[in-house]
Formats: C-alpha cells, structure tokens, sequence
C-alpha cells in the first residue's frame, strides 16, 4: 500500500509540474467526445432513446468511490441495466491507468472524489471526459459544472452525547488537539484522500488566519511559533493527527461513537449516521464550532475516455443529476448535498438535523482543488509522515 500511494503520488506531481509544456497539434474529436458534445444538446427523452439503441441489453459499467451507486432505480426508470464497482481511493486511479491508459475498456461512468488525482492525473492524462445535462446545466453554479460535481459530501466533528445529556463539547477547533480529546476515531489520511485534502487545504493563507483567531479565541492570546512548525496550521494539523486513532472504516467510526461513552469523538463522514443510532450523537457544526467543524468535499461524475456506451453514461448522469435521482440515491439521509439548486435535503434529513449546503460551506474546510496542487508535495510529505509515525 505505501509503494502504490507513493507511486500515485511522483504521478501526481510530474503532472501537476509539466502541465502545460510544449504546444501540440489539436487531437481528432473521439468518437466518445463526439457522443458528448452531441449529449449535452439533447432532451431527456432524446438521450434515453439513443442510449437505448446503443447499449442494447448490454450493461452499464460504473466504478465509484460510493456504494450507493450500486442501485436498481435508474434501471426501473429506463430500462438500462448497470453493473456498479466500488474500487477504493487509491484503486480506482490505478484502475484507471491500467485501463484507459492501455486502451482496455472497464467502465463508462467514474464517479468519485479526491481533486487533487481527478485534476492533475485523471484530467491531465485525458483519461476523463466533461459532461454537463442540458436539463440541469443553468439551475447549477459554474464552479461545478468543469469538471461536474454530482454533490457534495461531508466529514464531520461527532460525538457521543448520551442522548442529550451532554452539549456543547467542543466549540473551538483547537480542544481537539488537548489531552483530555485524546483517542478521536478517524480513518487514516494514508487511505481516505478527502482527509489528506482537508488536512492540505487548512494549511492555505485563509485558514491560517481562522485557526490564529480560534487560538486567541481559545487560549487568550497570540500564536506564537516556537520554531518547530512552520505556520499555525502545521502546529494543529500535528496536534491533531497524534490526537487521533485510525480505524479503516467510517461506518465502524459511526457505530464505534454511537454505541460508546458519553463524550467519545469522532471524524466521519455525516452520511454514515444513516446505519446507526444518530439519537446518541451530536454534531459539533450545529452547536456553533470556531475554526471549522469539518471538510466538505465535491464527489464528481465523468465519462470513460473509452467508454463503450457514452450515451448511456451521459443518461446515467444526468439521472444522478435530477433530483429524482438524486434523491433516490444520495438524498434520502443526511450529509451529502446535491449541486442543482432545484434540489434541497430531504425532510428525513431535516428531522435529522442536517442543514442545506451553504450553512456547511460557511462553517467548514472546502476542499481546494486550485490550492492543493501549488504545495502538495511539500503538504502530503510532511503529513504522511506524522501519520505513518502513530
């Protein structure tokens, strides 16, 4: 595991380093980017019927960093069968390079997360192609519609409140790097690159300044380097990782947190509290956190270069995209947030306590996928090596 992330990570780096080199000649339109560029010109109805033509009884391959891909409303809704694969962080990029990168086919749709490999490795290899419905393209914002973002997800401050006995545990960011926090439950930074993004992304100028105002808030005074870090955020970023425990597994988090003691802690993605007892639990973003109670990250959905059934992937997008797919498949629980505006949270959500997406835009880290790569190497070192040293 640690030669294959080392490995994706000289990748990452050589591509975000020689981007934009020498000028070549303009590459032949594909015959997938021809399909595409058609897509986006289509109705609904028009691109269900030329994915059917296409595809046939064949089916739809999919890989996906998220379970729920693996679901059966979009076949009832047309027809088409799918066969949803859940690689992980890492293997679904290696999947990709053995794959398209060899001109093998293996799936039509990836949906799936980390902006730092999807920009500068999948994108940059040309091994992804955009696709954006027409139906949902002007209800979105620009920012998620090159490449798409399907929704956003988030990873959140938990804890163990013996049903309402306790409140308010943590309201700012710097107690979870004390003593007395010791032992938080998070999946480890080495295997989750959502965790490896927001730890990368707290150490841009912005929230440097948020973390110094969370410390005076805190402590009552000025942070002061005392040498042995190299900005406030490598300081809480250090404290942080040694405060925690790594498990493999957010659902194990979620049920290790719910059935434990009063005050047990942990950093988890929201929508996991859906398998569990959530009557237990409280989220630190929706008691009032200074410094940030949590990431929220893009999950993104794009076309095969190679796909074999570009329309059909096109149609599945657009499914996830409205929001009677999305809602079916993302939206029926709490922590994830679709990027079409015509789309709110579901009323289970509400009663759960979740909250539309700009509250959690306001009140935690957002993945920066223009930030990351202008220090990533320099960044992933120096946490890798705190992680790898628990």
């Amino acid at each position: 595991m640690k030669r294959t992330l080392a490995v994706l990570l000289v990748l990452g780096v050589v591509f975000a380093c020689f981007a934009g080199g020498s000028a070549e000649a303009p590459k032949q339109e594909s015959s997938v980017q021809a399909a595409i560029k058609d897509a986006q010109t289509l109705t609904w109805d028009q691109l269900l019927a030329k994915a059917k033509a296409e595809i046939g009884d064949n089916e739809l391959s999919i890989y996906s960093n998220s379970s729920r891909l693996n679901e059966a409303t979009f076949t009832e809704k047309t027809g088409i069968k799918v066969k949803a694969d859940q690689p992980d962080d890492t293997q679904i990029y290696e999947k990709m390079e053995a794959e398209i990168g060899n001109g093998l086919y293996g799936a039509d749709v990836y949906a799936l997360q980390d902006s730092y490999m999807l920009m500068n490795f999948a994108i940059a290899n040309g091994y992804l192609e955009n696709y954006v419905p027409l139906d949902y393209k002007g209800s979105m914002d620009a920012s998620a519609t090159d490449p798409l973002v399907i929704c956003y997800l988030s990873r959140l401050f938990i804890y163990n409140n013996g049903k309402g006995n306790l409140k308010n545990l943590i309201t700012n960011v710097w107690q979870v790097t004390e003593p007395e926090f010791k032992g938080i439950e998070m999946k480890s930074p080495l295997l989750e690159k959502g965790s490896m993004n927001f730890l990368i992304t707290v150490t841009s100028p912005e929230w440097q300044d948020k973390l110094a105002k969370a410390y005076k808030s805190y402590y009552g005074k000025d942070w002061v380097s005392d040498g042995k870090f190299e900005n406030i955020s490598y300081e809480w970023i250090y404290k942080f990782i040694n405060n925690c425990t790594f498990i493999n597994k957010d659902s194990t988090i979620a049920k290790d947190i719910a059935a434990g003691a009063e005050g047990s802690v942990g950093f988890f993605v929201y929508s996991k509290l859906r398998s569990v007892d959530y009557t237990t639990l409280a989220v630190c973003a929706t008691e009032g956190m200074e410094g940030f109670s949590g990431l929220v990250y893009p999950f993104y959905g794009m076309v095969a270069a190679n796909a074999k059934y570009p329309y059909a992937a096109c149609l599945y997008l657009t499914y996830l995209m409205s929001s009677e797919g999305y809602n079916n498949i993302f939206g029926k629980d709490m922590g994830t947030y679709s990027t079409n505006k015509t789309t709110a949270i579901s009323e289970k959500a509400k009663d759960a306590g979740d909250r539309e997406l700009d509250f959690w835009l306001k009140t935690t880290v957002v993945e920066d996928r223009d930030y990351i790569p202008t220090v990533y190497a320099q960044a992933y070192t120096k946490i890798a090596e705190w992680c790898a040293s628990k």
